[in-house]
């Protein structure tokens, strides 16, 4: 009887196996993509970028269209439904949501954000701005969500509500990332400035109708802290010039009425070069705006900053820290928590409002940076660790990068573009508008590192 040799029988079953065809230039873009996205495996995944980054075809401005083309979302009916998602902390939040006539998962939709105002429902609300857009109504999704938060001030618990409520339809709706614009009134109104002001980079623009700003704007100064926040995103303030509500400032006490509050809003901004306009509604009162329809028309048919030169943002939570190409991704030293810090005393003539502002202010986190040709200047406040991001013109991908943060020299040599690293921040993100194709991480001692797809930390509003 012969003998047999077990690595000869191994040998044959190995041949049996099929062999992965090795990267071919020919591979579908798209199924490439579908693949990433189903992949759990993080060294499959790395192949499969590979292959997209092999692709005879493949340019970095191509991305983008391959990740409309292949991302696969759901096949959903035009018409209202109601949805239940994640919205932090354990809680949900219901959104009801108005698809077009016409919609088709295979194209990116502009994104209506309706923030209803008190007492109305969140369907109710959807279907009101449906009618407010007549036609237009049939260029936009529109995503209506319950929400709690819509003051800089907001009780804990302290999570990404509205970030995580859009991420949540993004990753059911195919969203055009660049065409997401905030739409409220009364309650809504506010809550459209909050979302604008600490979730700037998400947005194109802003409605708030029969409202105010975030904080009421007043002598005490503090809303002068948050108001640049907005500097790349048209916002539109529309009031009734009998708007007898009244506003309260920071300590809780009345600051005028609606009317009063907005017009004073309208002077102290003026000469600060910010995108606000203000338009005062002759005789409207509080539930019975006429909303001004060609201002609005103008806000909605903007589209988002993607990547400016200068940014700067200023924050209550970490959740909140994101200014475009800088990212925060660690606290450091105190927060505005619950409850809150003592108050500093009043000081003679002082009120109350501006006393808790001089409290406030100091616990508030700050991002700004500069970028001018391939030097980047960045500073913080109350962040360790950030990210700085590097999109597809961001620099000169072939001449040398400095990167400076808070006066020191940090960063020095030429970057390297990763093809992982934007299919990998898509996908966290839902966003295929903004790609990065490079990272350095600066700790909060200054010591640089290069992000890559396995280093590269969650979203701001995830942490």
């Amino acid at each position: 009887m012969p003998r047999r040799h077990p690595w000869l029988a191994a040998a044959v079953l190995l041949a049996l196996i099929p062999v992965a065809p090795p990267p071919s230039a020919q591979d579908d873009p798209a199924s490439l993509v579908r693949a990433y996205w189903a992949e759990r495996d993080a060294d499959a995944r790395a192949a499969l970028a590979r292959r997209l980054a092999s692709h005879a075809d493949y340019r970095p401005s191509r991305l983008r269209e391959w990740l409309h083309g292949g991302v696969p979302f759901e096949t959903l009916a035009p018409g209202s439904s109601t949805i239940t998602v994640d919205a932090g902390a354990g809680d949900t939040a219901r959104v009801t949501l108005v698809l077009p006539d016409g919609y088709r998962r295979d194209r990116a939709w502009p994104l209506v954000y309706a923030l209803h105002p008190s007492g109305e429902p969140a369907d109710t609300w959807a279907g009101q701005v449906q009618r407010m857009l007549g036609v237009r109504a049939r260029d936009f999704v529109i995503a209506s969500p319950e929400y709690r938060q819509n003051y800089v001030a907001a009780k804990p618990p302290f999570v990404a509500e509205h970030a995580a409520i859009l991420d949540a339809v993004a990753r059911i709706v195919h969203v055009d990332a660049n065409r997401v614009y905030a739409f409220g009134y009364s309650r809504g109104g506010f809550a459209a400035w909050y979302v604008t002001l600490f979730f700037a980079d998400r947005f194109a623009g802003a409605v708030s109708l029969a409202a105010g700003f975030d904080v009421a704007p007043g002598p005490d100064g503090f809303w002068r802290q948050l108001v640049p926040n907005v500097a790349h995103v048209p916002v539109l303030n529309a009031w009734g010039g009998e708007d007898p509500l009244v506003i309260r400032d920071l300590a809780e006490k009345p600051a005028g009425t609606f009317a009063e509050s907005n017009r004073w809003f309208e002077q102290a901004v003026r000469g600060m070069g910010l995108p606000i306009t203000n338009i005062e509604v002759v005789g409207g009162v509080h539930n019975q705006l006429a909303p001004p329809g060609e201002a609005i028309v103008g806000i909605l048919n903007r589209r988002r900053a993607v990547d400016p030169p200068r940014v700067g943002h200023v924050f209550r939570h970490l959740h909140q820290a994101s200014s475009y190409w800088i990212e925060g991704v660690t606290w450091v030293g105190d927060s505005w928590g619950e409850p809150w810090p003592p108050r500093e005393a009043a000081r003679p003539g002082e009120s109350d409002a501006a006393a808790l502002a001089r409290t406030l202010e100091p616990l508030l986190g700050r991002l700004t940076g500069v970028r001018q040709g391939q030097a980047l200047r960045v500073t913080r406040r109350h962040i360790g660790d950030i990210v700085i991001w590097f999109g597809e013109r961001s620099v000169k991908w072939d001449e040398p990068v400095s990167i400076e943060c808070d006066g020191k020299l940090v960063y020095s040599g030429k970057l390297a573009q990763d093809v992982e690293l934007p299919l990998a921040r898509a996908k966290a993100t839902m966003d295929f508008e903004r790609l990065c194709f490079a990272g350095i991480r600066v700790s909060a001692s200054g010591e640089t590192s290069v992000v890559t797809a396995a280093s590269m930390p969650d979203p701001a509003w995830r942490r």
